[in-house]
């Protein structure tokens, strides 16, 4: 046996042990060679020898597999698989013929593959962080990051001895925002794990970061440095391939990822069959770092729990869960056909999908690779860029109506995902969101998701509605719209710190907050900025643990609002949702990813029950949708037609009335 022990990549320090067996040797000679070798070797020889055999008498018995410390695993077409199916494996067998050659294939992204031949590299997954690790890495993150916070501080006392201009004074601030942004990003780049998690969020927090931050920290979205491919054709074949090529499966494989993320990073290729598929794998020294930092977060968190401003122990206990959930991607696989029927559900709206989820491709799916539909576009985080190679430059008319087709496509998908199935995609950044053409929007990487119930389903509901009446209702008898909102946000089971309790001003502010106008003005002189000392979060002692997700997806939303300059009010959007919900709260539905697929996964959506009476709502709702179809079929011919001047001026009126509309105003 020839073991290899590659050089520690950046990435990971990552073993690839590679084997080769002679299968050419006649049977009857074997033993002997192998005798008179042992006889006449060393000691280290010896070893080498045993090793050798043993190699062999597993590999005749077929049990190689059992030399991975990870077992393949299928994903069948049923809605539900039991937690011991779960455990059953995925067996590849190879051609026996491509096995015995001894070249290994380069792989080329403009080439198709040939034939490899070696077993495939043995991947070693590290292990969980011992304490002592998880502890080294939090002293080197704050000892990078602790200076930057403490320049801030002695800056802002050093300019209160100075007297400066406001440029010169914005000059200032400018330069230290971008030598701390620096820091922050090449410390997130370098040590990944969870750290890439949080400055993901804030890479979308446009409204609160400054923008050399947001700027610097959007490209972890999609742009982490990727895993050589040699690491990438290893995980493969382990993963999926049992050691055969990636010829067995793949016609052709791009070397270069499409995008790399914290924990995955994804490539194009073609299945034998001609199908485009996305091939995600995971980096494999991802999850102890993820799962330490969080155990760190924890554990800190809970030991300085009557210091901190807000409960963060339960905010880290929900991430942790969910971050388990995101590093096995036989639970992605599943939760993309829940999302997939769950955006395609009419319970709470009529027409097609506002958005499309791919699916993942048959059976090509294990905990650490997902083989699924290609989706072709461009992530949200650079549409900015494509408009511009259009000429349509940011903040004009056409750029705040594609805006607002896909805030509202993301809102309605949302709306149909929380109040109708209960089912809902916890991590929509913009990294996570696909703009094809004509504006489609495309969902990718369920792994993070949170199944709600009937319950916390109508008391979404309820929030939402009151948030709309408040804000429907006049400055001058707010007074009763108050209170109900407070009251809401205490049955969802968030409680205030000491003598805050009965603050009805902060609880209405926090629902607000949440799913409020961004420029909604706050009861009791509390602040929308969540970084302001008059924040109503600063002031929450502990939120619900299970909807903690749901809370992070409709403040990315609102994030996105913002960076795509549009106006935007969750309350208004979801306000038909919200009601229908309500209406049917009390009737038992089948969830709808428990209803049956056919073998084409053909959609099944929710039908009213056949009453045997004419239910005029539900025509007259379909009769308006024809309508309005017809109506923005017309309009945008007409649009197309008129003179660019003329164009923009119709837009921009169009933008105004939308801007009126989803400010609550008549």
């Amino acid at each position: 046996s020839n073991h290899l022990r590659c050089k520690p990549h950046s990435e990971a320090s990552v073993t690839l042990a590679t084997h080769k067996l002679h299968h050419n040797r006649p049977e009857k000679t074997l033993p002997l060679q192998i005798l008179y070798s042992f006889i006449s070797a060393g000691k280290r020889m010896k070893i080498a020898i045993v090793t050798s055999l043993l190699f062999v008498l597993l590999e005749n018995k077929g049990t190689n597999a059992f030399l991975h410390s990870n077992h393949r695993h299928v994903i069948t077409q049923q809605p539900f698989i039991h937690e011991q199916a779960r455990t059953s494996s995925f067996r590849f067998t190879p051609n026996p013929e491509m096995m015995m050659s001894e070249n290994t294939a380069l792989f080329s992204s403009s080439l198709p593959l040939e034939p490899a031949a070696e077993s495939a590299p043995l991947v070693e997954f590290p292990p969980p962080l011992t304490s002592i690790q998880r502890t080294k890495r939090a002293i080197e993150f704050y000892k990078r990051v602790l200076p930057v916070l403490a320049a801030y501080k002695a800056k802002e006392i050093e300019l209160k001895f100075k007297k400066l201009t406001k440029e010169e004074e914005e000059k200032v601030w400018a330069d230290l925002d971008e030598w701390g942004s620096t820091v922050i990003s090449d410390t997130i780049q370098d040590m990944k794990g969870f750290y890439v998690k949080t400055g993901q969020v804030i890479g979308t927090r446009v409204d609160l970061f400054p923008e050399a931050y947001t700027s610097k920290l959007q490209e972890l979205q999609d742009g982490i440095e990727s895993m050589p491919f040699e690491m990438v054709e290893s995980v493969i074949r382990q993963e999926l391939l049992d050691g055969a090529p990636l010829s067995e499966l793949f016609s052709s494989f791009e070397t270069e990822p499409l995008g790399a993320a914290s924990i995955a990073q994804v490539h194009k290729a073609t299945l034998l069959d001609g199908r485009t598929v996305a091939v995600k794998l995971q980096r494999p020294n991802v999850e102890p770092k993820l799962l330490g930092d969080v155990a760190n977060l924890k554990r800190i968190s809970k030991a300085l729990a009557d210091s901190l401003p807000v409960d963060y122990y339960t905010v880290f206990c929900e991430l942790g869960d969910a971050l388990e959930r995101e590093l096995d991607f036989l639970s992605e696989a599943q939760a993309m056909r829940k999302l997939k029927l769950a955006i395609s559900d009419n319970g709470v709206a009529q027409g097609g999908p506002p958005v499309n989820v791919p699916l993942p491709i048959g059976e090509l799916v294990s905990k650490r690779v997902l083989v699924m539909d290609f989706v072709e576009g461009v992530p949200l985080n650079r549409i900015g860029e494509k408009m511009k190679e259009r000429g349509i430059e940011p903040g004009s008319p056409e750029s705040k109506i594609a805006g607002l087709r896909i805030i509202n496509s993301l809102a309605q998908a949302f709306a149909r995902m929380t109040f109708g199935s209960g089912f809902v995609h916890s991590d929509p950044h913009p990294g996570n969101i696909f703009i094809g053409e004509g504006g489609k929007v495309s969902l990718i990487d369920c792994g993070q998701f949170k199944a709600l119930s009937r319950t916390q389903r109508a008391q979404f509901a309820e929030l939402v509605l009151a948030v709309a009446e408040y804000q429907e209702t006049d400055p001058s008898d707010l007074f009763h719209a108050k209170k109900k909102l407070a009251k809401l946000v205490r049955e969802f089971g968030v409680t205030f710190r000491e003598g805050k309790e009965e603050d009805d001003d902060l609880a209405a502010s926090v629902a607000l907050l949440l799913f409020g106008n961004a420029d909604q003005e706050m009861p009791g002189g509390y602040s929308t900025n969540e970084l302001s000392d008059q924040s109503p979060v600063k002031l929450v002692a502990s939120f619900p643990q299970e909807l903690v997700l749901q809370c992070r997806a409709t403040v990315l939303l609102k994030g996105i609002a913002k960076k795509l300059g549009v106006p935007f009010s969750l309350a208004n959007v979801w306000r038909e949702s919200c009601q229908l919900a309500l209406d049917t709260t009390s009737k038992p539905v089948m969830p709808i990813w428990g209803k049956e697929m056919s073998a084409g996964e053909a959609i099944a959506v929710k039908a009213p029950v056949d009453t045997g009476k004419v239910q005029f709502r539900q025509i007259a709702k379909l009769i308006k949708l024809w309508g309005k179809g017809k109506a923005k079929r017309f309009m945008e011919r007409v649009i197309k037609k008129l003179p660019p001047d003329t164009r923009s001026k119709v837009l921009a009126k169009v933008i105004k009335r939308q801007e009126r509309k989803l400010e609550g105003k008549k």
